[in-house]
Parts: C-alpha cells; structure tokens; sequence
C-alpha cells in the first residue's frame, strides 16, 4: 500500500508546509483538521466505498482527500490556493484516482462541472471541511443550482450548520433554513471542537449531513429562491410589508396575493414554513404582472 505523510500529525503538518513554503492563509479561512478520528468518522458518514465519484472543496493539507485517496473512491478536489494545490498534487501523486481543480469553489456551476466530468445519472457526493468565509455563498449557489449531490457531509461554524436545520421561528431560522429545508433533509451529526484544526479557530464546528429530497415547485423555483431571500432582507418586518416594499406592489395586491396562500398578512418572515414560501411564490409568479 501507498505511504503517504499523516498530515492529521499537527508536526508532520507543520514540516510539509515549512519544505513548501507555505503557511495558512486567513483570507481563504485555511483551518487544517489535525485529527485523524475526525477524518475516519466524517468519511464513515459519507459512506465511502472504491470508486464512489466524490467532490470535495477546499481540501487544504489533503486530511479528507487522503483517506478518500486510500479507500479508492474517485476524487475531484476544489481547492483556491495554488500553493497548496502544487503539496497536494505532490502528496498525492502516487494515487490516479483523485485529480485537483485549482478555482475558486463561488465561481463554479457544479451542475455543469458534474455534467461534463462524470456520466450521465453518476451518484456524486460532496465533501468539505468548508472554509468558514465562503460556507453561506457557497449553499447559497449550491441551491440555485438544484443541488446536484446525491449526498453532502460538510462542516461549518455552528452558527452555519443550526441555521441549514432551523425551523420557523427559530431564532437562526432564515433564508438559507428554508431554501435548504426545501432542497434537502438536513441533520447536524455531530459538534467539534477548536481544537481538532491548526490553527485553531475561534468558534466551534459541526457536520452536517444534507440529502436531497423531492421539491414541490417547477418553473417557479427561481422565483421561490429569490423571493425568499428578498423577503428575509427585512425579517422585523410583516410579511405584508416585505411584499408591498420588496415587489412595489399596492396594498390590495399584496393582501390578495397572500390570502390566495393562506398567510395571514401579520406574519414574519421567519414564522412561514417553507411550504408557505413556496405557495406563495407559485401564486406571486402566477398573479404578479
């Protein structure tokens, strides 16, 4: 079997990135999982087997791709920094299996890229130890795309990963619970510490599971998506309010447009289920001239 260095050794870690010249990047929000029970038990979550076609993004010091890498699954890692793409490619040379797509994960269609990198109804998973600056952007861009996974086991910031759970009236319950509520079933498995990354961060972690589900729209999806986010840009106000400022409509136009929903015109935003929002995105599409 293929030896390769246990970058999961916070010393082996630190001598690969000294011999490479290289340091973390705050900017790019580099925090390397330094915890090798983390890596077995994330990759038992996504339940990895030989040539299971897997994304991952910002694979950093390769922790998660190199355990991939040894099971034999096949690997597409995203990762911003070239220097750290050219230790990785380095690290992982020996293994035909993974290949490194230097971009920016926020400027990819990974409906596209899954399209012309694997074969047609091919059951692509995700995986990331996501870099906390770009988690919210980045679902954001994964739901307008339809989620084209199968399956994603990803970590954020609690903070992140309790808002893609959230229920209406939750107190993190927004825009990105009800597009990922819509989109997916979602579950946090389990919270980590600070202190499984170097550097270490400020808050905590947790993994997060996300499967698709059947959506419930059709060509109104896009006008779902950008009515939810344009209705929780102004959360304190009624949902009535939020109609008549955000679409310029007229009060009666409003009110009709809500009754049509059932949603009383009272309501906030963060008390509507994500049914709600997407009944009142088929009519609103339907009525709004």
């Amino acid at each position: 079997m293929t030896q390769i260095p246990d970058v999961t050794s916070p010393r082996v870690l630190r001598e690969l990135l000294k011999r490479h010249g290289l340091q973390p990047h705050k900017q790019w929000g580099q925090n390397f999982l330094i915890d090798g029970n983390i890596v077995r038990k994330i990759l038992g979550l996504l339940h990895t087997e030989s040539g299971d076609p897997i994304i991952e993004i910002g694979p950093g010091a390769g922790a998660l791709t190199a355990a991939l890498a040894c099971k034999g699954a096949d690997v597409l890692a995203v990762e911003i920094d070239r220097g750290i793409g050219a230790m990785l490619g380095s690290l992982l040379e020996p293994f035909p299996n993974v290949r490194l797509l230097l971009k920016d994960a926020l400027e990819i269609n990974f409906k596209d890229l899954i399209a012309e990198t694997y074969p047609a109804g091919a059951p692509v998973k995700l995986i990331s130890n996501l870099p906390y600056v770009i988690s919210g952007p980045f679902m954001y861009n994964l739901f307008k795309e339809g989620f084209p996974f199968t399956c994603a086991v990803l970590m954020f910031q609690k903070e992140v990963a309790r808002r893609l759970v959230s229920g209406p009236g939750d107190s993190d319950y927004g825009a990105l619970s009800v597009l990922s509520s819509y989109f997916c079933r979602g579950e946090v498995l389990f919270e980590v510490g600070s202190n499984v990354f170097w550097p270490r961060p400020k808050v905590g972690s947790a993994v997060v599971r996300l499967k698709p589900k059947e959506r419930i729209l059709g060509d109104e999806e896009g006008y779902f998506i950008d009515m939810v986010q344009g209705l929780f840009r102004q959360r304190r106000k009624t949902i009535l309010n939020n109609m008549v400022s955000y679409y310029d409509l007229p009060r009666e136009k409003a009110l009709f447009l809500l009754e049509n929903a059932s949603i009383l015109p009272g309501e906030r935003p963060e008390r509507l289920s994500v049914e709600q929002f997407a009944m009142l995105a088929r009519i609103t599409y339907n009525n709004h001239k």
